[in-house]
């Protein structure tokens, strides 16, 4: 079965035909209105069509999709997403089952099927882009709590502040940066200068290592799990988990009793993690 898996987040769009494995991968930048964002995805399933038998398309989404309804509910950075019938829309433009999924949720499944948590029963797992999202997983089952926002872990004021979802972030770190400069630094950008010596960017990486340290640290002991799976545009980083783990060294020599050391994995699959997850979202 040739399935269209679209994955759309905060800074952009990725998307490929999937099929056992993902072949005609593309990807554009999130637009600011639903009309263009529509817009775009129409032209884009109309052209993969030309080319390929597809019997599916299937959303990685941010938010709370609503298997009932349709509809995209909670809050994301793409706000407009939220206003529209998003299921019915695709449905009737395109004439193809469609289903959409959270997708913290989508690069989870695709761990626990095909990578990291594949013989794990507790997980985990953390998307950490333009935000911080995730996914509990118990026994084997994602878990999503009484409201459906059990994994929304970038609600977390780590600070008592401010959001996870702000300070572990690598898109909110180079927003910092840009503040007063002459354009606009990427995270990516932001990590090449502090290993080049630049004294702000060293900064910011060392809060950015120290809360997501923090935060791993914190829901080791709340949920306990025994694997942690970070997924994200984060993880291309080479250096990230090596941090991670300084930092949380660091915060393990504070002087509690804290004899449990989270175990933290990298996601197999990176940034299709949410593209293969979409993939394997069942229609309900």
């Amino acid at each position: 079965m040739m399935i269209l898996a679209i994955d759309i987040g905060g800074s952009s769009v990725k998307s490929a035909i999937y099929d056992g494995a993902l072949q005609g991968k593309q990807q554009f930048d999130s637009p600011l209105t639903w009309l263009t964002m529509a817009e775009k995805l129409d032209a884009l399933i109309s052209n993969y069509r030309q080319e390929y038998e597809i019997e599916r398309i299937a959303f990685s989404v941010p938010g709370v999709p609503n298997k009932t309804t349709g509809w995209l509910e909670g809050a994301s950075s793409l706000h407009y997403l939220h206003d529209v019938p998003f299921i019915e829309y695709f449905q009737k433009k395109h004439q193809l089952p469609v289903t959409f999924e959270n997708d913290a949720n989508c690069a989870c499944q695709a761990e626990m099927a095909l990578g990291q948590g594949k013989s794990a029963k507790n997980i985990v797992f953390l998307v950490i882009g333009t935000g911080i999202g995730g996914v509990t997983v118990l026994d084997g089952e994602i878990r999503s709590g009484q409201h459906y926002y059990g994994g929304e872990y970038g609600m977390m004021l780590v600070d008592g502040r401010h959001e996870w979802s702000i300070l572990g972030s690598a898109v909110h770190m180079a927003r910092k940066y840009s503040q007063g400069k002459d354009r606009d630094f990427s995270g990516q950008e932001v990590f090449a200068l502090a290993e080049a010596g630049d004294q702000l960017a060293q900064s910011l990486c060392h809060d950015l290592y120290r809360y997501l340290a923090l935060g791993l640290y914190n829901l080791q002991y709340i949920i306990d799990p025994e694997l942690f799976i970070l997924g994200g545009g984060i993880t291309q980083h080479p250096e990230l988990l090596e941090n991670i783990e300084k930092a949380l060294t660091e915060i393990m020599s504070y002087g509690q009793r804290c004899p449990l050391r989270p175990n933290i994995k990298l996601a197999t699959f990176k940034n299709d993690a949410n593209l293969i997850g979409a993939a394997l979202t069942k229609i309900n």
